[in-house]
């Protein structure tokens, strides 16, 4: 399916395990229920407020850090 990246699934018209969907569990003819890794990328609210790809994921990386160390100090 076009615009999916290498090793993702549509989850559509896949019958692993003997599961199917119907027709009524799909989203519209045309109508797409996902993103393309480019359309996230240019899209973002973060690109908007031009914020870069990297610095980005250095901010995102840094409130994980954070999260994580308070989570530990307050034992949850």
């Amino acid at each position: 399916m076009a615009g999916l990246l290498p090793g993702e699934s549509s989850h559509y018209g896949n019958s692993e395990g003997g599961l199917s969907r119907s027709s009524q569990d799909r989203p519209e003819e045309g109508g797409r229920w996902y993103f393309s890794r480019k359309e996230i990328e240019e899209n973002s609210p973060s690109r908007r407020d031009s914020i870069d790809l990297k610095k980005e994921t250095y901010l995102r990386k840094s409130y994980c850090t954070f999260l994580q160390d308070l989570g530990m100090r307050l034992k949850v």
